[in-house]
């Protein structure tokens, strides 16, 4: 495994982990939408710091963990973040991947939300 792409997970997951508790000291929210602000915020911020890397010719954040971070919960953070400060919106690559990963968690949001609604459903 990259020891980069394991770097940057283990610094989001322990910044999404920080800002999770210190949003519950100050914030009483349920934990569902605690952990999606953290994680999109949390995401955010690493797209970001990518984008500083990138135009500062250092070490960048490996896509990989881009694309965990945004389908553990960072799809808005990675959208708000290609498209506020223009990273990684010229790869349609990273736009197809980001999108199907978005779609993902929106099922699960809706099955979450709704577990009956995908059994009322049959096929063809």
């Amino acid at each position: 495994m990259n020891p980069d792409f394991s770097r940057w997970l283990i610094v989001w997951a322990v910044m999404c982990a920080a800002f999770y508790f210190i949003l519950g000291y100050f914030f009483v929210l349920d934990p569902l939408p605690r952990i999606l602000f953290t994680t999109n915020f949390i995401t955010f911020v690493v797209v970001l710091l990518d984008k500083i890397a990138a135009s500062a010719k250092m070490r960048r954040v490996p896509e990989k963990a881009l694309f965990v971070a945004t389908f553990f919960g960072g799809s808005i953070g990675m959208l708000v973040g290609m498209f506020t400060i223009r990273h990684k919106s010229r790869k349609v690559s990273f736009q197809f991947v980001v999108g199907v990963l978005v779609l993902i968690q929106i099922v699960l949001l809706l099955w979450y939300f709704n577990p009956t609604l995908f059994s009322t459903m049959t096929l063809l």
